[in-house]
């Protein structure tokens, strides 16, 4: 089930329970009254619905556990960090964050240099693809590197690593290539951490551990 409609599945069942034990508790009411409790009840129904989705929504928003527990296998959101074999196979450590809610996942990277720590580049993708079956994820991006003096559009696919059928990815290893430069570069990456705002030294450092290693399997 994908989560928009597990989400709205929650909700309906919720509104269903609520509406049954207002209509127990107005039995009388509705016996006096069959033809204006029909018109009550759709306005009634309509209400909690809304109010439900309302509430609902603001919870997935504000609680993490909440959202992993509606996106279920799709969730990602949170800090990945990793590294990347660039041109001349020069590593670049990477931190990325994802943002996703029930109909899209953002993702907004940066790379950073091996040799000297400096700024390598960023890419941003709002069109990403999970499929939860194959355990893939595959997004095409905008990547601009800071010596090049245009922005390279690229393609990257991803295999997803999970404890479960069922449960959140917390590894990725594939490759993105650019449109201009179609050379396949691999890439590996962990989840640090379901929040988005760790500081970029902070994953750096992780980004570094999960280089050294994995550096026999490059």
């Amino acid at each position: 089930m994908n989560p928009e409609l597990k989400f709205h599945s929650i909700v309906i069942s919720v509104t269903t329970l609520i509406v049954f034990f207002v209509w127990v508790k107005l039995t009388d009411l509705i016996s006096n009254h069959p033809f204006t409790s029909i018109f009550a009840s759709g306005l009634i129904s309509l209400g909690i619905y809304r109010s439900i989705a309302v509430l609902f929504l603001s919870l997935f928003q504000k609680i993490s556990q909440v959202k992993k527990w509606i996106l279920g296998p799709y969730y990602m959101e949170g800090t990945w960090v990793g590294f990347f074999v660039g041109h001349e196979n020069k590593i670049r450590f990477i931190s990325e964050t994802l943002k996703q809610d029930f109909r899209e996942l953002i993702i907004r990277g940066k790379a950073f240099k091996e040799e000297d720590g400096k700024y390598h580049g960023s890419w941003v993708s709002d069109s990403v693809n999970i499929n939860v079956k194959s355990g893939l994820l595959t997004y095409t991006y905008e990547a601009n590197i800071i010596d090049n003096t245009f922005i390279n559009p690229g393609l990257a696919r991803f295999s997803l690593e999970r404890s479960s059928k069922d449960g959140h990815p917390t590894c990725m290893i594939g490759f993105s290539s650019d449109l201009f430069n179609r050379a396949k570069l691999k890439a590996n990456e962990e989840k640090i951490s379901d929040k988005t705002d760790i500081r970029i030294d902070e994953a750096l450092k992780k980004a570094k551990e999960i280089y050294e290693k994995n550096i026999g399997h490059i």
